[in-house]
């Protein structure tokens, strides 16, 4: 068996984000008084992947998976205890100079999942659309904002009429537009989007899902998209990573973790996703897991997700599975019995 470690890939210039070993970490008190002590939740423990120019990398996974936490903490706004983020071969967040660290932010714009939440209540639409190009100093004549903030928005369904309006006249899929829009209007080079689509319509996420492919072909644009919907995620990345409580079970390219799906997680995930078909549907056999999904405060020995393989062992407890490369392809798989089987 030829196996090599996730984490130890070398950064080849079509890479532009890597991470590597990446833990977030929460203090949470264990009872109801100050004296009670904190537990270690282990929101993301030990994620390592890379993001190339101009893809689009599918995160995938249950609630709780930690797939928002790993999002947040590429770009700073979740507290890292280990690891590291780096941007253009260039190590930040953690150890980067601020220069740095604002070049990723630059560089990196964020599509969040609460789309009022994200939105300042006080800001007209055109001062939230425009922000980013005030917050990095682009020098571009007022009328030019305008134009290029009114141009952003009919792109993503909104027009002139809503330039002077506030985030609460607006519905939850209208606020999520205005959120796409502000991301994208100063051209990033990485779009973090967390969840874009789960409050839209589903004709409206068509469009986005589209805008969202004709603009990352236009400006070479490479997206990071964290979702649920399994089928959204095949229509749009070109890989697929797959969590459970907060590690890495299989990462690949879309048409191997889709196809030829090898962690039994994986596979559970795919076996859930209905067919529009009736008479397909009632044919298939779906693959049933057992018992709930264990906390993050007191994961299983070993692997993580053993409590619920149906293919676990007891050599599953001894040891956490590295996700590795078997044979010549080029998924990568957290799992000790595809191993064994390579």
């Amino acid at each position: 068996m030829n196996a090599t470690s996730i984490a130890s890939h070398s950064l080849d210039p079509a890479t532009l984000l890597s991470v590597d070993n990446l833990k977030v970490q929460f203090g949470v008190p264990r009872g109801g008084f100050p004296w009670s002590g904190k537990a270690t939740l282990r929101a993301v423990d030990g994620v390592s992947f890379s993001v190339r120019r101009g893809e689009t990398v599918g995160l995938v996974g249950e609630s709780g998976c930690g797939k928002s936490t790993l999002a947040r903490a590429i770009i700073g706004l979740a507290p890292v205890a280990s690891g590291s983020v780096r941007w253009l071969d260039k190590e930040t967040v953690l150890t980067g100079a601020q220069r740095d660290t604002s070049r990723l932010r630059r560089d990196v714009q964020m599509i969040f999942q609460d789309p009022l939440a994200s939105l300042d209540p006080r800001m007209t639409i055109e001062q939230i659309v425009s922000e980013p190009l005030r917050t990095h100093g682009q020098d571009i004549a007022r009328a030019d904002v305008q134009r290029r903030v009114l141009t952003m928005l009919e792109r993503v369904g909104l027009n002139a009429q809503h330039l002077r309006r506030y985030p609460h006249e607006f519905s939850g899929g209208q606020c999520q537009r205005v959120g796409i829009a502000r991301a994208l209007i100063g051209e990033p080079q990485l779009v973090i989007c967390d969840e874009p689509v789960s409050a839209l319509d589903v004709s409206i996420q068509a469009q986005i899902v589209n805008l969202l492919r004709d603009l990352q072909r236009e400006l070479s644009l490479s997206l990071l998209f964290v979702a649920h919907d399994l089928a959204v995620v095949k229509a749009i990345s070109h890989r697929v990573l797959v969590m459970y409580l907060g590690r890495v079970m299989e990462f690949g390219d879309k048409r191997d973790v889709y196809g030829t799906p090898r962690h039994p997680y994986t596979r559970a995930l795919l076996s859930a996703v209905p067919v529009p078909d009736p008479v397909v549907e009632r044919a298939r056999r779906h693959l049933l897991l057992r018992g709930e999904i264990a906390s993050p405060l007191s994961p299983p020995s070993g692997c993580a997700f053993r409590t619920r393989c149906p293919d676990a062992i007891e050599a599953c407890a001894n040891e956490i599975p590295q996700a590795v490369t078997h044979g010549a392809s080029a998924t990568r798989v957290a799992c000790i019995r595809v191993g064994d089987a390579a």
